[in-house]
């Protein structure tokens, strides 16, 4: 296959999703991974001996299991999925909010101008991005300590 075909292979969820899922599980075997990815079991086996074909994971029988493991390319490319994963959560409506409020806290008129501004991190600590409820709660700390140094 032509470096043409890889990135096209990676430009899909599917196969992205199944290397990220075999970095998770590692070793796996391909049911877990077509349970991971939401994906039938032949599609699946199809992603999976692409990535085989490119040398991104390899694949051990034991029994009648097929066990499946990154090679040292697939973890590179493993990790540069996740941390395209984490750039783009960190653009969402819920980060941006959350800078408008830094912005806020940062300009807010004592105790009483920062009142509001808890209610609002309140609400983006409902959010499903661990990051973003991270950053929430750090903000939100620095709100108090403020409050208690006021």
């Amino acid at each position: 296959m032509s470096k043409e075909e890889l990135e096209s292979l990676f430009l899909r969820e599917k196969p992205a999703l199944a290397l990220l899922a075999v970095a998770e599980g590692e070793p796996t075997y391909p049911t877990s991974v077509a349970k991971a990815i939401d994906s039938t079991f032949p599609h699946t086996c199809g992603v999976l001996a692409k990535l085989e074909e490119h040398g991104l994971i390899k694949s051990r029988p034991e029994g009648r299991v097929r066990y499946l493991v990154l090679t040292e390319r697939g973890r590179k490319i493993a990790l540069a999925l996740e941390n395209l994963k984490e750039a783009m959560k960190e653009t969402g409506p819920g980060w941006v909010k959350l800078d408008r409020l830094k912005k806020m806290a940062s300009t807010a008129d004592g105790p009483l101008g920062l009142g509001p501004l808890r209610r609002d991190l309140e609400k983006l600590k409902g959010s499903k991005d661990d990051s973003l409820i991270k950053a929430v709660e750090g903000l939100e700390k620095e709100i108090l300590d403020s409050i208690k140094l006021g």
